[in-house]
């Protein structure tokens, strides 16, 4: 599972992972827009080319713990998806849901690629 935001290690919700071991830290191909939603959660958006390569963790996650714990922490406007990590492999992973009703505003922050980057920046 390809963690980008606050599930990632030394994040408020890495808890949610349990003891599910880092397998490594690496980014996306370059074919997603990050967004922050309402500055509280990112969100990734598969635009194909012209995206960028965003940073993250992949854990090795049993399904019991993704289904019972790691999905039940998520908020509404995300959903899980497949994407492409830079060597080519799939990963699951939270995705922007394609069509949420309620969504708050997104600021896109791709240039960063970096929920880290994001939260500590002035």
């Amino acid at each position: 599972m390809f963690l980008n935001g606050t599930a990632m290690a030394g994040g408020a919700d890495h808890h949610l992972v349990g003891g599910a071991p880092l397998v490594t830290a690496t980014t996306t191909a370059p074919r997603y827009r990050f967004h922050a939603v309402g500055g509280r959660y990112p969100a990734l958006e598969d635009v194909g080319s012209g995206g960028a390569a965003v940073e993250g963790e992949v854990y090795e996650l049993s399904y019991a713990q993704l289904r019972e714990v790691l999905l039940p922490g998520e908020p509404d406007g995300l959903e899980l998806g497949v994407i492409e990590l830079a060597d080519g492999s799939g990963s699951l992973a939270m995705v922007l849901r394609r069509e949420c009703a309620g969504l708050p505003e997104l600021t896109d922050i791709s240039a960063l690629a970096s929920w880290r980057a994001y939260r500590e920046a002035p």
